[in-house]
């Protein structure tokens, strides 16, 4: 019977398109449907967030400012623009005095000043992709003597290039009468994720009457009420501002001019320079991944930040330990540093407490790090389908293994949390002597009866890992993300699958026949025979089981990797098409538009299982496998959760035959073709105008705006994509008309840039020129660290007790 028979999980939470895929008008929808952003008095917001040096804020405006107010509260209707973008918008001239006087009282006269200026007309600048952000207002630092010059400037309101994100300290809508609380909070978002050095970020939303201040973290975005144009909350924001609040002490930003820069980050005793980073949008996980450099040993390593919902019950690191604890887990990833997060003061990391009004409690959310010197490849480096096959075998290993040894589900199976082996003689040493119960492919392939593992995957990323052992109630597995082309169909649709229209009683385990049955029964003994047991024909056990993820969703997963990988390859000698058939159109369709919710049905139930439709799915390089395909998808198919009685293992065993059936033929046939992973064109969307561009892309992580719990990767076409290079260049334009799916293939993944860089050394450590670290030397030495870096290791009991 399954472990997790007894267990109960919360339904799946309703997700979406990744926010940054959305307009600026449907991003508010979005906010507002959702309730991003809540309201909080006046008086909790700037005695929790504006608190500064300056004990006392001005009570009245000065003349000149009182002027400002009175044209700012007259503005005519339609004519919101000049309040900020004309040679004297007062708005500005306002904000820029404030700014002038803070700097002054400040008596600091060499240190850099607070610009606010307009920036309606052209979006900022960023390397991600994403609909273009256009904020009213943008402040940045400056000389002093430029603040200066802007208020006695007749025509200074726009700054004369677009400045990227990463420049901005601050950012304001401005509305006449309608109310601008999704928009301004849209624009909070976008700048805290190009800060990751910053727990928090504040922005303002200004109208005739009054304005309103705003906060972000990873928890929330709270909006103040409004502020009846009083100068005191006002002078605080910008007076704050200069502070530099909210900053991790363990994170520096390095180069904000450029337009992608790196960050130092301080982890134990020791400094890493980031490349490539990858920060994603909050409110939620606020996931930060990087590949980083050692600035003393050049060791590679790669960086997780997540900002950890203090109710989620598993911890990462502790499940990586307790996966490799005695013996190593063969295939997984392992750890170097894991832990929350600290300041100066050996405090947790944590955001806000401060509640958003009577009936709404912020959710405390804690920073917490991982680092590994584990790094895979992307799949897209697969030169063979043999390869493909065998890396597609061993991920079954794995997830087998992990459930064996210690019981926990990986539940996050995708494209890019399988990954190739690093090609490492550490990995592979590791591996030899590793945990391997279920046998790698390398071992049943081999004559040897004491072949040693070397797994062909490395599999990465337990963070919606579950641990079984660890049962706590209701919320055991709840909080449940994953990547919406390859979650269980169930686990998707929040519930158990109908019995009469996905029964297993005329399902058989696959057969094995000739050489596979040899190699297998050489290996694994009387395992095949007690897997090849006919399911009973006798009533289900449990006629009405709980809805729970069980193993054999991650095996469902896979399936779902394997198949969305096969339909997107062909072989080296591609010629791109422009025509596809209708059961490839709709398969294509069916895995884009994929993303769980209650009210949205999810297509691939639909799916047939025939062999003649998998024929047509894929290209004709690859239609040698749609007989593998059509039984998987067969023995994957039925609701295997009413079927208790069998092994938690039956439907990883089950593709794991038919994967080295497949394996075995193509060796014995000499069948092995070059294989081009993602190189296929894809049909355009069904309901969006796109048209057909190369698939050559990774997919997009589950958002769960309920719980704003996010690990999203971007499909949207970005107006500017910028890249980092040895030279010191880093402009690259997209090409216009582009398709999400293009755009993506082009896409700096942290975890995928080894294959960017130049060969791996020896030790598998992706190779960074020495002008890397070298040119970030000057900025290292003005660090003052202090007493930050140390990982604080967290106890099972730590989320709910802090919580209490």
């Amino acid at each position: 019977m399954s472990l997790t028979a007894n267990l109960v999980s919360s339904p799946i939470k309703d997700s979406g398109p990744p926010m940054a895929n959305l307009t600026a008008s449907k991003a508010q929808d979005y906010s507002r449907d959702r309730m991003l952003v809540s309201s909080v008095s006046g008086k909790n917001f700037v005695d929790h967030y504006l608190q500064s040096s300056i004990s006392e804020w001005p009570d009245k405006w000065t003349k000149d400012q009182a002027r400002l107010i009175q044209n700012i509260q007259n503005t005519k209707d339609g004519s919101e623009t000049t309040l900020y973008a004309s040679s004297s918008g007062p708005l500005l001239d306002l904000l820029n005095s404030i700014s002038l006087q803070a700097h002054q009282s400040r008596d600091v006269p060499n240190e850099p000043a607070l610009i606010f200026s307009s920036h309606d007309k052209r979006p900022i600048n960023t390397p991600y992709p994403g609909h273009s952000q256009k904020p009213d207002v943008v402040a940045t630092w400056g000389d002093i003597s430029l603040l200066q010059q802007t208020i006695n400037s007749s025509d200074s309101s726009r700054p004369s290039e677009s400045p990227t994100w990463y420049k901005l300290v601050t950012v304001g809508e401005v509305k006449l009468e309608r109310n601008g609380c999704h928009q301004i909070g849209n624009y909070v978002r976008h700048l805290l994720r190009h800060h990751p050095e910053l727990n928090a970020t504040l922005g303002f939303f200004a109208c005739r009457k009054g304005y309103q201040l705003v906060y972000h973290d990873a928890s929330d975005i709270q909006i103040s009420e409004r502020f009846l144009w009083s100068p005191a909350p006002i002078y605080a924001f910008v007076y704050k501002l200069y502070e530099k609040p909210f900053r991790d002490e363990t994170t520096s930003m390095l180069d904000p001019n450029s337009a992608l820069p790196s960050w130092a980050i301080r982890v134990e005793d020791e400094v890493f320079i980031t490349k490539s980073a990858r920060p994603e949008l909050g409110p939620g996980q606020r996931r930060f991944t990087s590949l980083a450099i050692h600035i003393v040993t050049a060791t590679v390593v790669f960086i997780k930040d997540v900002w950890r919902d203090v109710y989620r019950r598993y911890f990462e690191g502790l499940m990586y330990a307790k996966a490799h604890a005695a013996n190593p887990m063969a295939g997984l990833m392992i750890l170097e540093h894991h832990g929350y997060v600290q300041n100066k003061l050996g405090e947790q990391v944590r955001t806000t407490d401060l509640n958003a009004g009577p009936n709404r409690k912020a959710g405390v959310r804690y920073k917490m790090r991982i680092t590994t010197r584990d790094i895979g490849r992307p799949l897209n480096d697969i030169k063979k389908l043999s390869r493909f096959l065998r890396v597609m075998y061993d991920a079954c290993v794995v997830q087998r293994n992990l459930y064996r040894k210690c019981k926990i589900l990986h539940r996050d199976i995708s494209d890019t949390n399988i990954m190739l082996a690093p090609d490492s003689e550490e990995y592979r040493e590791r591996c030899a002597t590793g945990y391997a119960e279920v046998k790698f492919i390398n071992q049943v392939l081999s004559k040897n009866s004491d072949e040693k593992p070397d797994p062909a995957c490395l599999i990465i990323d337990l963070g919606n890992g579950a641990d079984l052992m660890e049962l706590g109630g209701q919320e055991a597995l709840a909080e449940r993300t994953g990547t919406p082309k390859f979650i269980a169909r169930s686990v998707s649709c929040g519930e158990l699958l109908d019995l009469g229209n996905y029964k297993s009683d005329s399902v058989n385990m696959p057969y094995l026949e000739g050489k596979s049955l040899e190699l297998y029964q050489r290996t694994c003994g009387a395992t095949y025979d007690y897997y090849n047991r006919p399911p009973s024909r006798a009533p289900e056990l449990d006629p009405n089981p709980t809805f729970v993820h069980q193993l054999f969703h991650d095996a469902e997963s896979t399936f779902w990797v394997i198949a969305w990988t096969l339909a997107r390859s062909a072989g080296e000698n591609y010629q791109q098409e422009s025509t596809w058939n209708a059961d490839c159109k709709k398969f294509v369709d069916t895995m884009r538009e994929q993303y769980p919710a209650s009210d949205n049905v999810d297509k691939r139930l639909a799916l047939p299982s025939s062999e003649s439709k998998w024929r047509s799915i894929l290209h004709e390089d690859l239609q040698c496998l749609a007989p593998m395909l059509s039984r998987m998808f067969s023995y994957v198919r039925p609701e295997w959760a009413y079927r208790n009685e069998l092994d938690p293992e039956h439907v990883h065993e089950a593709i794991m035959r038919l994967l080295l059936s497949e394996i075995v033929r193509l060796e014995e046939n000499n069948a092995d073709i070059p294989l081009a992973v993602g190189v296929r064109s894809l049909p355009p969307s069904m309901s969006l105008p796109y048209r057909s561009q190369s698939s050559a892309s990774f997919s997009t992580d589950l958002q769960v705006p309920c719980s704003r719990t996010q690990s999203s990767h971007d499909i949207t076409r970005p107006l500017l994509v910028e890249r980092a290079s040895s030279d010191g260049s880093r402009r690259e334009r997209k090409r216009k008309n582009s398709h999400p799916d293009q755009d993506l293939a082009r896409r700096v993944n942290p975890r995928l840039t080894s294959r960017r860089t130049p060969e791996p050394l020896s030790h598998s450590q992706p190779k960074f020129d020495t002008f890397f670290i070298d040119q970030f030397k000057d900025e290292l030495q003005k660090i003052q660290w202090g007493r930050v870096g140390h990982l604080q290791e967290p106890a099972n009991s730590a989320p709910l007790a802090q919580a209490a």
